[in-house]
This record gives structure tokens, sequence and C-alpha cells, in this order.
């Protein structure tokens, strides 16, 4: 049991010193078993800046191999992965920020954030003293185009003046052809109304004129039609007139005919009644005759020859049993 707290004591020991040590690294200004350095240390603002790390000799400690780089706590670059030198040293090229107050006179604090195995985040700070502001070739760039943009602008502001005089006389010229243009739209607007009325009139008279054209035409075929129909009805006319009093005199024979026959159909009716009356006797007496025979056969069929045989089984039946 004592070994036992011995152990964990020994181990919280140990834990407690590797956590000191680490926090102390970590709040180390600069790191010693990496040899860091700032070349060159003060400049103008256009000065391209080289920082060096290289391990020492003699630790199993890795270099700053990639790494987050801030001027004045401003953000340079994040993960830049370092350049590696013929001696082993990995090299970051930074330059000075071009905007105020990075770029003022005076000195100015470089931050590496890296993560060195076995000890993880580490930082080292540089100094770095600008001593005059020299403008860098781009600046000169841009403050040449900035020169020569202005120059353009006032030749442009120039014309932009003409311009607009050429304007104003040619706005005054345009509201007077307006006022005529609206002048002449009115009338123009009076006549196409105009127009438009009596086109309207001449395409209903056209339209009348071309229905009146086809109504004549239409009814002058008609009467052609009707003429040569109304001759035909006269021909007819006189032929139904003449086959009119042939057709009566036929009627008056036919009339004559129907009155006899149908005397005769009358006698014919009363005389088939009466032969109808007597056929419908007969059949009933002959259905009766008929029933009567058969019923007189089968009894004389039954005494003559059924009921005698019936007799002598009996007899027989009668000995066989004595």
């Amino acid at each position: 049991m004592t070994k036992t707290w011995k152990l964990l004591f020994l181990t919280l020991l140990i834990l407690s010193l590797t956590f000191v040590a680490i926090v102390q690294v970590k709040a180390q200004q600069q790191f010693p078993y990496i040899t860091s350095e700032i070349l060159p240390a003060q400049g103008g603002a256009n000065t391209t800046i080289v920082l060096r790390f290289l391990t020492t000799p003699g630790y199993n400690v890795s270099n700053v191999a990639t790494a987050d780089i801030f001027w004045d706590n401003n953000t340079v670059v994040l993960d830049q992965a370092g350049t590696l030198g013929a001696d082993g040293s990995y090299n970051y090229n930074i330059t000075v920020p071009v905007e105020s107050p990075y770029s003022d006179i005076g000195n100015h604090t470089i931050r590496v954030d890296s993560n060195v195995v076995p000890y993880g985040a580490i930082s080292f700070f540089f100094t770095f003293n600008i001593t005059e502001f020299v403008p860098s070739p781009e600046y000169l760039a841009l403050n040449e185009t900035y020169y020569s943009l202005l120059t353009n602008y006032t030749n442009i502001e120039g014309n932009y003046t003409q311009l607009l005089s050429i304007f104003s006389q040619l706005s005054a010229n345009y509201t007077t052809l307006m006022a005529e243009y609206t002048n002449e739209t009115q009338n123009y607007n009076t006549l196409i109304a105009q127009y438009n009325v009596i086109s309207a009139d001449y395409n209903s008279l056209s339209a009348n004129y071309n229905l009146l054209s086809t109504n004549y035409a239409n009814l002058t075929t008609t009467y052609i039609s009707m003429s040569s129909t109304y001759a035909n009805l006269q021909t007819n006319f006189q032929t139904l007139g003449s086959n009119y009093t042939a057709l009566s005199q036929d009627y008056g024979l036919l009339n004559s005919s129907y009155s006899g026959l149908l005397s005769n159909y009358t006698a014919l009716v009363s005389n088939y009644n009466g032969l109808v009356g007597q056929l419908n006797f007969s059949r009933n007496l002959n259905y009766a005759l008929i029933i009567i025979t058969i019923a007189l056969v089968v009894i004389t069929v039954y005494f003559v020859y059924l009921r005698p045989r019936k007799a002598d089984k009996n007899q027989i039946r009668t000995n066989r049993v004595h």
C-alpha cells in the first residue's frame, strides 16, 4: 500500500514538473534550444526582413518549419512554410506593411508562433526599427498613376463643362422642337382621327355595296330558277286537272263497287258466324264420342283379357297350396 502511494506521488511530481517546465518555455521570449535572429534589425519601410531559425546542436528539438507571423499584433501570414537553408535553418521573408501606423518611424514588434516537438506551441519576439519611410516601387507607381489620373480628370472636367454648355443649348433647341413636335402630333392625331372615321364609313359603305351586289346576284339566280319552276308548275297543273277528272270518274265507279262489296262482306260475315257455331258443336261432339270409345275399349280389354288371367293365376296358386 505504501509503495502504491509513493508511486502515485512520484508520478504526480513528475507531471507537475513537466507542466511547469512547459509553461515556463511557452512564457519565454526566446527559446534556448533554437537560435533565432532578424536580418536586418532596422531599415526603411520598403526593407525586406529575414527571420532565421536554427536548432542548437545536441538537443533533440524540431525546428520552426511552419509559423504564424504577426506585425504589431496585425496578422502578416498564417501557417507559412519556412524556406530550408543549406545550414539546416528555416528562413522567412517579410516586408513592412504599408498601412499606417504599421509603417511609422520607430520600433515595431514581430511575433512568430510555431509548434516545436516535443514542447508544443512557442513564440519568438523580434524588434525592427524603421528609421525612415522610403516609398516602395509599387507606391511610386501608384502615386504616378494617381497624378496622371488627376491630370486626366482636370481635362475631363474641362470637357465636361464644355459639353454641359453644348447640352444646355441642345436642351433649349430640344424644348423648342418638342413644342413643335407636340403641336404637329396633335394635328396628326386630329387628322388620323378624321381619317379613321372616313375609313370606317368607307368600309361600311363598301361592305353594304358588296352585300347588296351579292343579294342582287342571288335574287337574279332565284328569279330565273323560279320562272322556270313556274312554267313547269303551269304544265303540271294542266296535267293534274285532266288527271283529276279521270280520277273522279274512277272514284265514282270504285265507290259503287265498294257498296256492293260491303253488302257481300256483311252476308259473308253472318254466314261465317253460323258456320263457326256449327263447327264448335261438331268438334265438341266428336271429342265426347272419342272419349267414350276409349273408355269402352279399356273396360272391354279389362273384362275380356286381364280379369280371366288374374282368376286363373289365383286358382293355380290355390292348387299349389293344397
